[in-house]
């Protein structure tokens, strides 16, 4: 007869507990692998997975009384490694919606915002544009890999059993909101120049010529110019956000170079 101690079974349940932890933390914020068409079944299978494969190479410790002070400050510090690494990748989706939907706005598509049952938010169709676009992109440069290779990394860097050393900082924090407005500037400002110029020459043409119905000439004129643009820029928005990706990817697993 095979019998099992209570240490044994503790140490077998911590190899596992721990490591989905942290895995179902980046999976439920990380792009692609939190998006809603993933069933919820789905994402937990995909986590035990992981966490299954990287068991036998983490020194996870056992699973005790959870609701002590220790089980509860390791479940905090498992949740938050996790939660940093998946939301600093989705920190720059949000720049690509920030920038899509001021270029909406300029555009005079903001009218024409619907509900995106991927994000569960209202946004134009330019935001949805360049959301999937993002997303497209990010499977193209691997950038879901990237992010299991952080997760990886993570377990070296912030060890399960050590809640002393956490990867989320001010500095960080700021850097990687800083970085996010100015890449949705960078990607926008063209627009805007553009949708700001075009501004002035209908209302150059509404003091020129008050019986023309700017309103009807401004809406398709502004639409039409914005989109012509913005097509003629897309392949220059693949650099910018690889780089941002990339960075954010790597921005909890490098701290030295923070």
């Amino acid at each position: 007869m095979i019998t099992f101690t209570d240490a044994q079974l503790s140490a077998w349940y911590g190899a596992i507990f721990w490591p989905l932890i942290r895995v179902l933390a980046v999976i439920s914020v990380a792009p692609v692998l939190s998006h809603r068409a993933v069933g919820a079944r789905n994402k937990l299978l995909l986590g035990l997975l992981i966490a299954a494969i990287l068991a036998p190479q983490l020194n996870a410790p056992p699973l005790t009384d959870l609701l002590s002070a220790r089980g509860l400050q390791l479940l905090v510090h498992n949740l938050l490694v996790g939660l940093a690494i998946g939301f600093a990748v989705r920190l720059v989706f949000a720049s690509l919606e920030i920038a899509g939907e001021l270029i909406g706005l300029q555009m005079g598509l903001s009218f024409a915002g619907f509900f995106s049952p991927a994000t569960g938010q209202a946004q134009n169709a330019v935001a949805s544009l360049l959301s999937v676009i993002a997303l497209l992109m990010f499977i193209t440069i691997d950038g879901h890999l990237m992010v299991l290779h952080a997760l990886t990394e993570s377990f070296r860097l912030f060890p399960m059993q050590s809640a002393d050393a956490l990867p989320i900082s001010l500095n960080l924090v700021t850097e990687l909101a800083t970085d996010m407005f100015a890449i949705a500037l960078r990607l926008a400002l063209p627009f805007l120049a553009v949708m700001l110029l075009i501004n002035i020459i209908l209302g150059v043409l509404a003091r020129i010529a008050p019986q023309l119905n700017i309103f009807a000439v401004g809406f398709p004129l502004t639409i039409m110019v914005g989109l012509s643009v913005l097509f003629m820029l897309l392949p220059y928005i693949q650099n910018p956000l690889i780089q941002a990706i990339e960075r954010a990817a790597t921005a909890f697993t490098q701290p030295a170079e923070l």
